[in-house]
């Protein structure tokens, strides 16, 4: 657990003490038991909340990882782990800034396109999507499997995340390159578009997660 959340922990544990002496002291009149019950009432609650803090980030960390389709759910993933205690948070949170701007790109094109449902580029941004959403399931899986009993293992798994968020990085360049060639030439399928070649050959070269967990791995040996 982070030290921010430790600390707010903290400070509802310091609140609910404060407020249960001054309900104690300010309540000296009322029936003994009716005061005890309040007192242990407001305990119970602040221990309820802070349950809450700790777990409800958790929840949405350790979720089964065939309920993430889209960006938003990666999206909603990346953000819980910002609230775990891992050394991988820098990484994290370009993960979750590269989705953000897929979906500003995927409007962008939408947009370029007016909507169109039948242009051919809509299929290479689909294209795009799955592309980085299974880098972004590759980079879950590996924040989640790093063992931090194990720090000689961080250089590996930081390197891995490194590379798959620099793929990240030159598809969405080449996909932006590519949406400001669309917006020059239309929904015309038949124009020359040479952002797209580079935009399906970045796509072609990524490499299959098992391949590239068999490399690092067999680096390291």
């Amino acid at each position: 657990m982070k030290l921010s959340r430790k600390l707010i922990m903290i400070g509802i544990a310091a609140a609910a003490a404060a407020a249960a002496i001054i309900l104690f002291n300010i309540s000296a009149g009322m029936n003994s038991v009716f005061r005890y019950v309040l007192i242990v009432g407001i305990v119970f609650l602040a221990l309820v909340f802070e349950y809450g803090i700790m777990h409800s980030a958790s929840a949405a960390v350790v979720s089964d990882a065939k309920k993430l389709k889209t960006a938003d759910d990666y999206i909603k993933a990346f953000e819980a782990w910002e609230y775990e205690d891992t050394p991988f948070t820098d990484q994290i949170k370009m993960a979750n800034k590269q989705l953000q701007s897929l979906k500003r790109k995927q409007a962008a094109l939408r947009a370029v396109l007016d909507d169109s449902k039948d242009s051919p580029f809509l299929s290479t941004a689909a294209d795009v999507e799955r592309y980085i959403l299974a880098n972004s399931k590759r980079i879950l899986n590996r924040v989640m499997i790093y063992d931090q009993g194990e720090p000689y293992k961080y250089q590996m798994h930081a390197q891995y995340l490194q590379g798959v968020l620099g793929e990240n990085a030159k598809v969405l360049s080449d996909f932006e390159n590519l949406i400001l060639e669309v917006s020059q030439i239309g929904d015309d399928s038949t124009a020359a578009t040479p952002c797209l070649n580079e935009l399906t050959e970045a796509l072609h070269a990524v490499r299959e997660p098992e391949e590239q967990w068999n490399q690092l791995m067999g680096g390291q040996q």
